[in-house]
């Protein structure tokens, strides 16, 4: 049967007198395929890779810090959709006086058409796991400011005042864990962005309570320090081709030093948590990141 089916392929793809040989499968066994079936296997569309659960020794890292393991391909959701928070972290409850669920709170900054991509969920672009939003952080308009505190800590006796958890996430190390309980939200490590009048670019001043380097923890303090540019300074400008706060490009200074790039900033999610303009970007990023809660 084996020169039938040869002769076959022969008459129908190429001349009688220079018959082609057989197609071969991609593993290199003597099986034949038809080119119709070759052409099939072709068009057939590539399935996107499942995320991985998180191991146990990640979990664990997790869990003991306080801080939840989120998949990365969810990210629109679980940032930008949950009005409120789940219930609070053993930490939360004895340092922050948090005893149940707190109410997210819109900042309004998707109202400013200059700032809105900012709303959405944004990626650091050349980074591990960084993601952020400023949809739930504190905006005052009149001053064109934001303020945001990195990961979480404490607003009022309660949560009532609104919570500010989950509003950026950092890659599964040892490292990101016990820097963001500590210094993070134990010291209400704040950023605060204050743009300029065309909304082209921010000035980024980092703000906190310097008593947690002293071992001294009082989450409940106000923010009293804020460190002076001449140590760091961080600025972010809007690049040429973003009207709507969707790219940004992100410059640091140390030492009184020029202003040197760091990392470009991009939306991946609307602030509807519709898919955003870089979407892309996310494939760049590791499956499991961790947020506080």
């Amino acid at each position: 049967l084996k020169p039938i089916v040869v002769q076959a392929r022969a008459d129908q793809f190429s001349s009688p007198h220079r018959p082609d040989p057989p197609m071969r499968c991609c593993c290199g066994s003597g099986s034949s395929l038809a080119k119709e079936e070759v052409d099939t296997l072709l068009r057939r569309p590539v399935v996107a890779e499942k995320a991985e659960p998180p191991s146990g020794l990640q979990s664990c890292l997790a869990a003991c810090c306080c801080m939840e393991m989120k998949e990365r391909d969810s990210v629109g959701e679980w940032m930008l959709n949950a009005n409120k928070t789940k219930a609070p972290s053993l930490l939360q409850k004895l340092c922050f006086c948090q005893s149940g669920p707190s109410e997210r709170r819109p900042s309004g900054i998707e109202t400013v058409p200059q700032l809105r991509g900012l709303a959405g969920v944004t990626v650091q672009a050349g980074t591990r796991g960084a993601f952020q939003t400023f949809k739930w952080a504190k905006w005052d308009a009149a001053k064109r400011q934001v303020d945001l505190k990195v990961f979480g800590g404490f607003t009022d006796c309660g949560g009532s005042g609104g919570s500010e958890l989950g509003l950026w996430s950092e890659s599964v190390e040892a490292q990101c864990c016990f820097l963001p309980q500590l210094f993070g939200r134990c010291g209400n490590s704040t950023y605060r962005f204050t743009f300029s009048e065309d909304y082209r670019r921010a000035d980024i001043a980092i703000m906190g309570n310097a008593l947690v380097f002293c071992c001294i923890c009082i989450p409940c303090l106000p923010v009293l320090c804020t460190v002076p540019k001449c140590c760091f300074a961080f600025e972010m400008v809007q690049t040429d081709n973003s009207t709507d706060g969707t790219s940004w490009t992100r410059n640091s200074s140390m030492c009184g030093s020029d202003f040197k790039f760091h990392y470009h900033l991009k939306e991946v999610y609307t602030p509807e948590g519709e898919v955003g303009k870089y979407h892309d970007e996310l494939k760049e990023h590791p499956q499991q990141v961790m947020v506080t809660y």
